[in-house]
């Protein structure tokens, strides 16, 4: 199959078949459409990535055509951008779609010359290819996940009339936007393909059309929006700097001119609003209010992802200036703080939204180091922060819909209630956490890369990743510990009903993160370093045996996981423990004798029923406490960031 074709199938296949998925409305119809859909996407993914290794990156430019159908459907997107505003009575969606509308016909009719055509207009290399292969294999495996969830989603609502087809026509076009957008060397392609995820997000966060999820779908839009329109100002700028739209003009020479660098930072500001970084994180934590599947679609494999994705593509543009250093401070600063304010959080999807935040802040802070084991830091860890939180959505939304809360403190002593779905979850936990899987090695990289003096400010850098790294043991640590935690020795876990769609999916993908990780020394050989090397760094890693070294240390994930292995097989097949052997907690001979639930003697004799909890610090790191010092000292550092593009 030729290149054009994989393309098509990966880019226009999604569309056409969101557009039967939304014509049929028959869930008998559209589960076998979507599945085989999903399943031609990987397929079609995993070819381009054979054909790019053998034949390098792939340029491609369809014809005048296809130019003169995107900026229509431009115009198109923001027509309707300006209906929504105006019917919703929102002021920031009517002014900033207004804006855009203004700014893209004086660029396009006035500003650029008749019949420009951007050469090439896709531009396909290693690093697209990735980004493609966590789009359609994650994200498919999303969609697959949530098949049987929705389904189960709307009985437990009582809808009288199913919108799966509405759900799923959103769901599958958001990979074909993603794809079209990782594909694009046009910055007038990509900005079309950022506005239709902006579309796909705005719908399937306002799913449940209750007044919250509206809500916050509005406010998603229009911080999206904001991100839109620095797009598009950027692009004035470009040309009228350097008469280029190509992004691979911007970035294959090496650093760029003064001139160049104020729309640069506009483009990286668009990524910060997609990335939902402070102080824009307030649409991602609303988003939260949407089915499962949309959370984990957002935050793992698409919408967050593009706004590092054009950070991370633009990075050898900016290499060795002040924005560079200021996207770097600004990128360890939000890892820092979204993970102290992720300790006070107790429902699930808020802990999971801050870890996706601070976790983008870590790939934009590895972006602004801009050293080659920086790039490559960031490269692994786009993947595998994809892969594990992926599995930790999809596993909380099955927990949620088996015990119908997404309160950490309800999930106490899961493991007995639910032991595959807990271990399941624990596993993710710990591929987020632990060493020797993949996300503690793109931080253990990328602290490396930051400890490099490269610039006066390492020192405040270094600083905030290790602030970071801590505070994130301590919300993975807490949540793990809950679900362990027993108060009562009852024995007998429920039968777990297991969708087959639902379990055989988070299993595939919780068992891609361990084995990905055992496997990283060949996945940084084989796509990360070459990806590197596409983008103009040189090679941040040497291979010795099936361990990786850099120049500050080596890390041997081969050893590390035959010990977490023994730690974990050895005390389960040494220690036999009896039910006969259980006692209850001692409580200074205050115990109840004989009390279903332990309890133990308290004033007067009364008899009080033993809790535990985890301490949640909110008057010290509540978002009541900190959000608005938070999102004030980010505005600084986005302010820095733009002064210094003048410095």
């Amino acid at each position: 199959m030729g290149v054009e074709s994989l393309v098509a199938i990966l880019v226009i296949m999604p569309f056409a078949a969101a557009l039967l998925a939304f014509g049929v409305k028959d869930a008998r119809v559209i589960k076998p459409l979507v599945i085989s859909s999903m399943l031609v996407l990987m397929v079609a993914s995993v070819m381009l990535l054979m054909r790019v290794v053998e034949a390098g990156p792939i340029a491609l430019s369809p014809g005048h055509l296809w130019d003169n159908l995107i900026l229509v459907l431009d115009f198109a997107l923001l027509a309707y951008f300006l209906y929504v505003g105006f019917t919703s009575k929102h002021p920031l969606i009517l002014a900033l779609a207004g804006i855009q509308a203004v700014m893209l016909p004086v660029l396009k009719f006035f500003i650029l010359p008749s019949g420009l055509k951007v050469q090439p207009v896709l531009y396909i290399d290693l690093l697209s290819v990735i980004m493609t292969l966590v789009i359609s294999i994650i994200g498919g495996l999303i969609i697959i996940y949530a098949l049987d969830y929705m389904r189960d989603h709307e009985a437990h609502l009582k809808l009288d009339h199913t919108r799966q087809h509405v759900f799923f026509f959103f769901m599958v076009a958001f990979l074909g936007a993603m794809n079209g957008l990782v594909f694009a060397n046009s910055l007038l392609w990509l900005f079309f393909f950022w506005e239709v995820t902006t579309l796909c997000s705005f719908h399937l966060i306002r799913h449940d059309l209750n007044a919250e999820a509206i809500g916050n779908a509005l406010r998603a839009l229009w911080m999206n929006l904001l991100g839109g329109a620095a797009l598009v100002l950027g692009m004035i700028l470009l040309w009228q700097a350097g008469e280029t739209l190509s992004i691979q003009d911007l970035t294959g020479f090496g650093t760029v001119g003064a001139a160049l660098l104020l729309p640069l930072a506009l483009f990286c500001f668009t990524g910060f609003t997609k990335a939902a970084q402070v102080p824009f994180q307030s649409w991602l934590l609303g988003a939260m209010v949407a089915p499962t599947p949309v959370s984990a679609l957002l935050h793992s494999s698409t919408m967050v992802k593009a706004g590092v994705y054009l950070v991370l593509r633009l990075a050898p543009a900016y290499e060795g200036t002040q924005l560079s250093v200021a996207i770097a401070v600004f990128g360890a600063f939000v890892f820092m703080v979204t993970s102290i304010v992720a300790i006070s959080q107790h429902n699930a999807k808020r802990v999971l939204a801050y870890s996706t935040i601070s976790n983008l802040g870590l790939i934009v802070c590895c972006a602004g180091i801009n050293s080659d084991l920086a790039i490559a830091a960031a490269i692994a860890l786009i993947v595998f922060h994809a892969i594990s939180k992926g599995v930790l959505f999809l596993v909380v939304g099955t927990i949620e819909q088996r015990i119908e809360s997404r309160d950490i403190e309800d999930m106490e002593g899961l493991v007995a209630k639910l032991p595959l779905l807990s271990g399941i979850a624990m596993l993710g936990m710990i591929t987020m956490l632990f060493v020797p899987f993949g996300v503690l090695f793109g931080k253990w990289a990328s602290i490396q890369a930051a400890a490099v003096p490269f610039s006066a400010w390492f020192p405040l850098v270094v600083g905030f990743l290790a602030v970071g790294s801590a505070t994130t043991m301590v919300y993975w640590t807490k949540w793990i510990g809950r679900m362990i935690s027993l108060v009562s020795f009852e024995r007998g876990a429920v039968v777990e009903p297991k969708s087959f769609l639902s379990y055989s999916t988070i299993l595939l993908m919780v068992a891609g993160a361990v084995v990905l990780s055992v496997f990283v020394a060949p996945l940084v050989n084989i796509l990360i370093t070459p990806a590197e090397s596409t983008m103009g760094y040189a090679k941040a890693f040497e291979t010795a045996g099936w361990h990786l070294r850099s120049a500050f240390g080596l890390f041997t994930p081969w050893p590390l996981f035959i010990a977490v292995a023994l730690a974990l097989l050895l005390p389960a097949l040494l220690v036999r423990v009896k039910s006969d052997q259980y006692r209850e907690a001692y409580l200074c001979g205050g115990n109840v004798p004989g009390a279903e639930v332990p309890s133990f003697y308290s004033l007067a004799d009364q008899s009080v029923k033993i809790r535990t909890g985890s301490a949640y610090w909110e008057s010290l790191f509540g978002e009541r406490s900190l959000t608005n010092w938070i999102n004030g000292a980010a505005v600084i550092l986005l302010l820095v960031l733009f002064v210094g593009v003048f410095v």
